[in-house]
């Protein structure tokens, strides 16, 4: 601040408007869908209508199969991305809505408060505009200087209302007023804070922020502590050496990925890191031109410019400088809290969509030392046929318990065995790789595959497990539970909550509330789009399905014991709980018709009966459906028929013109045919070619050198690489430098190169070669 003394005339100043209190409601100065199509980059006429339909109940898997005209044809995991936005938009307006009455109760909500709170884009610029009006909060200095009577020439200097002398607002015998210095400097604070909260100011540093980059700088934590801090509980028991990447770092927010933040983020937490956000002078330079603009700050007046001059600099320092410190931190960390629930989603959705073994005898082995290895063979139906526990590690036992798995394998004429990954997993599968390589079960083609056992031990202890199997070892049960992982992923699974399927990157980390309900919309996503029989689809696979619930599920199941099955879709309206919204969402995932060939014959002389109804044809679309059929001279009675689905998909090319024939749109149409050109009851599964890897022998970890071209299965995908197993003790991880620019997903099967190998700490490098078609 210049010591020069202020030199404004005693011209009369108009007097500061008096504050309003307002009890209307604010309304942004933004509509939903327009900052939605801004966070998003989706068109606006888009965003408008997802809007529309997520306000009307509908849900994502029912938006994405039978409203794709109205949402461009978006994908099930973009419209989960666009609803999560949505929700954060939602909140935004929640919060905005309670902080406004919040400000008025203090009599501070006048015209330019409410402009600013109008104009608010994300939750740190609503925070921003809210600290100075806390009620728990300390003063801001631009309250003190308020308070004592200088926001009245602040705002005339900042204005160029009229010309102050600063000299008149000096009081000896009152603090803040004591000195021309001290009137000064309350004056800069409450510049500062006009400047800081203008609605134009705020918009100018969001472009700021959103088009320039910052450095994000890490150091590790200075190992001379506080002795409060040495006794930090959260620093215990850290491994610092696996943030050791990070201890000299620096990045720009524009390069910085996901699982970098996340890992950055931890650290931090655990004091293990220090992190700097670090902004450069020309984003100042920047800020300082836009505001000397818009204020029409000069040298004309000296006074009048050094005194704004220095409140646009204390605005920058003390106000904007730590907005864009957290608005940078805070959109980093969303980012990649959205990063890593999308790849939970995504590694979620492919473990689901394995495709299921079916029609064979699967032996289940759940390993173990102490307490030996747990046996359950299941039928084709997943019935339990065979239990036994063995103990392959010992030499007194080992013969035996060859014998006793070569027994039971034998008598069912069983040649898959699924083995859990857990403890012993590595030596049980050494064993029967020797068994198998010693021609054990010839003339049986034995082949094994490892299944992880990621919530099963949780599945054998539920409620549902006992009141299936209530005499049954909880180790049983996980062996069967691994067994029907083969034979019926999707259905087992579903009996697991997703959280403890051991498929993502920090999920720890991330909000448990977003997770939770991003996993059980993917599961939801994949129950329906796979679709089930309504007339013996478990409870837990129901209540799955869109637009049903646990609730309405048991009521299904108890309607169907009372009644008997169900002949129809339509039929589901009888169901208490189940109305026309309900039976929209749910009806074209469930699916109804003969369970075996004897019921076949004369199912459908039933009333209502219709093979459409094991299509994925909503009912909604029936009519148009029946109509498309005379139009190609086919009858409904024919459909799944080889001769049906063959005219069908001749009928393809006609896409555009039966939608204008039929007066619909072309999706619609389009979604008919494809789903008139599956054999009936089609699982959507075996177009994935998700299959399960199975082997007949081992390689050891030994046996591994620098070159050595392997191939295996991707188990976990995460943002630095993806995790495979390659028959060994365990699994190697391709960098994501390593992978050629390919995106990876569990189960797809690969050819590798080792490219690194470290025994101590359990590390096997690897370099993607090609995909495997075997």
């Amino acid at each position: 601040m210049s010591k020069r003394k202020n030199t404004f005339s005693e011209e009369k100043c108009p007097k500061t408007p008096k504050t309003e209190c307002i009890g209307e409601e604010i309304q942004p100065n933004w509509q939903d869908f327009e900052l939605l199509s801004h966070e998003t980059n989706i068109d606006p006429t888009v965003a408008k209508s997802v809007i529309k339909l997520l306000d009307e109940g509908n849900t994502i898997p029912f938006i994405a199969r039978y409203r794709k005209n109205m949402i461009n044809n978006m994908t099930p995991e973009e419209l989960r991305v666009i609803k999560e936005e949505y929700e954060e938009i939602i909140h935004l307006k929640s919060k905005l809505k309670s902080i406004t009455k919040t400000i008025e109760k203090t009599g501070q909500l006048n015209q330019h408060v409410r402009r600013s709170l109008a104009a608010v884009r994300t939750i740190e610029e609503l925070e921003h505009l809210y600290a100075p009006f806390k009620p728990e909060s300390k003063r801001s200095l631009a309250e003190r200087a308020k308070s004592i009577g200088l926001d009245k020439p602040a705002h005339n200097i900042l204005y160029n209302k009229c010309q102050e002398d600063l000299t008149k607002y000096v009081k000896s015998d009152q603090e803040g007023l004591k000195t021309l210095k001290d009137v000064q400097k309350g004056v800069v604070h409450f510049i500062a804070s006009i400047i800081a909260n203008d609605t134009e100011v705020l918009g100018h540093v969001r472009e700021l922020r959103e088009k320039h980059y910052f450095i994000i700088e890490t150091k590790k934590s200075s190992t001379k502590k506080d002795e409060k801090n040495c006794s930090d509980h959260k620093n215990k028991n850290v491994d610092e050496s696996k943030y050791k990447l990070y201890f000299d770092f620096k990045i720009s927010n524009t390069d910085i990925k996901p699982h970098q933040v996340l890992a950055i983020n931890r650290a931090e937490n655990q004091k293990v890191l220090t992190v700097k956000i670090s902004i450069p002078d020309f984003i100042f330079n920047k800020f300082n031109s836009f505001c000397t603009c818009k204020f029409a700050i000069h040298p004309g007046s000296e006074a009048r410019y050094l005194i704004t001059k220095e409140g646009i600099e204390d605005c920058y320092d003390r106000l904007v400088r730590p907005l864009l410190v957290r608005e940078t931190r805070s959109t980093l960390k969303l980012m990649a809290e959205k990063a890593a629930m999308e790849t939970f989603s995504q590694n979620l959705k492919q473990l689901l969509l394995v495709n299921p073994i079916k029609g064979k005898f699967i032996l289940g082995i759940d390993p173990g030392f102490k307490n030996g290895c747990k046996l359950a063979l299941i039928s084709e139906t997943g019935s339990l046929h065979a239990k036994a526990t063995i103990h392959p590690f010992s030499r007194s036992t080992s013969d035996e318990a060859a014998c006793v798995l070569k027994d039971i394998l034998t008598k069912y004429r069983c040649e898959l065995i699924a083995l859990g990954n857990g403890t012993a997993c590595r030596e049980t599968e050494s064993w029967l790789s020797d068994l198998i390589n010693a021609n054990t079960f010839s003339p049986l083609k034995v082949a094994y595959t490892i299944v992880s056992e990621d919530g099963a031990s949780i599945y054998s202890c539920s409620p549902e497990a006992k009141k299936e199997f209530p005499d049954l070892d909880t180790n049983i049960i996980s062996a069967i539970s691994l067994a029907r992982r083969v034979q019926e992923p999707l259905a087992e699974l579903v009996k697991v909550e997703p959280q403890h399927l051991g498929v993502g990157m920090y999920q720890h980390d991330l909000r448990k509330k977003h997770l939770n309900e991003a996993l059980h919309e993917v599961v939801s996503e994949c129950v329906s789009f796979v679709g089930v029989d309504l007339n013996t689809a478990s409870q837990c696979l129901l209540k799955e399905i869109a637009g049903l619930s646990e609730k309405r599920a048991l009521q299904i199941i108890q309607y169907r014991e009372k009644t008997g099955k169900f002949t129809h879709r339509k039929e589901l309206l009888k169901v208490k709980g189940i109305g026309e919204k309900v039976f929209q969402q749910c009806a074209g995932f469930l699916r109804v018709g003969p369970i075996n060939i004897e019921e076949e014959n004369n199912f459908y002389d039933s009333p209502n009966t219709t093979k459409l109804d094991r299509t994925i044809i909503h009912p909604e679309s029936y009519s148009t459906a029946r109509e498309l059929l005379k139009k190609i001279n086919l009858k409904e009675v024919d459909i799944g028929s080889q001769h049906f689905i063959e005219k069908v998909d001749k009928s393809k090319i006609r896409e555009n013109q039966l939608s204008i024939e039929l007066k619909t749109d072309e999706q619609s149409i389009k979604l008919i045919l494809e789903a008139l050109s599956k054999p009936l009851n089609h699982d959507l599964r075996s177009e994935l070619k998700i299959i399960p890897l199975f082997k007949k022998g081992l390689t050891s970890v030994d046996d591994l050198k620098i070159g050595t071209v392997l191939s295996g299965k991707v188990t976990n995908v995460t943002h630095f690489g993806c995790f495979v197993d390659i028959g060994v003790k365990w699994n190697g991880l391709i960098h994501v430098s390593k992978m050629k620019g390919v995106q990876l997903k569990i189960g797809d099967r690969v050819e590798v190169e080792v490219i690194s190998i470290e025994l101590e700490r359990k590390r096997i490098g690897l370099k993607f070669l090609k995909i495997s078609s075997s």
